[in-house]
């Protein structure tokens, strides 16, 4: 956002480079010019350093040289309240790290935050690694299980491979380069 000067009602704002000036009707205007003399007549102002001459309407400069048409004031507007967190992001536990809309603030080792790339994630312990929604970290194996998969262990079955060789439920043997049999951690 630009940044804006605020008036002195605290709730009227003018553009970075005008000032604030009192108007007829009470209000507060910007004067188009930085750090502006605003007129007694509370409709010009004239620029830093010069002096609103009314009756012949210029603006008169203390050394002389020359004088300046008055400038005008126009509607200030009223302030915004600074929004906490940009549009579109996700704010940590910390009050001060963000994440992108859709992510999971996941506090790192350090303390700090960091963004997992899946919305309402779960964190894994190990500060590292993030699982789906619905999914638990299974850190020895390194894969995200479904919290149904887990309320069933007691059945849980191996995948058959073949004859002598099986991986864990929820796994896919794939064969590896050897020729010899692999788990893949994701079913089918």
């Amino acid at each position: 956002a630009p940044r804006a000067v605020p008036c002195p009602d605290g709730q009227s704002e003018c553009p970075d480079d005008a000032t604030c000036c009192m108007t007829a009707s009470g209000t507060w205007g910007c004067c188009p010019m930085p750090q502006a003399s605003c007129c007694a007549d509370k409709v010009h102002c004239c620029p830093h350093t010069t002096i609103c001459d009314l009756a012949h309407g210029r603006c008169l400069s203390p050394t002389g040289d020359g004088d300046i048409p008055l400038g005008t004031a126009f509607p200030a507007w009223k302030r915004q309240p600074p929004a906490p967190v940009a549009l579109h992001e996700v704010l940590c536990p910390d009050g001060r790290s963000a994440c992108p809309d859709g992510a999971t603030c996941c506090q790192l080792p350090s303390a700090q935050y960091g963004c997992c790339p899946l919305q309402n994630a779960v964190c894994c312990s190990d500060g590292q690694h993030c699982c789906p929604q619905g999914t638990v970290c299974d850190l020895e194996r390194s894969t995200c299980t479904s919290e149904r998969s887990l309320a069933s262990l007691p059945k849980a079955r191996d995948v058959k491979c073949d004859k002598e060789t099986s991986c864990p439920d929820g796994n896919t043997c794939c064969r590896l380069s050897s020729g010899a049999w692999g788990c893949c951690p994701l079913e089918e």
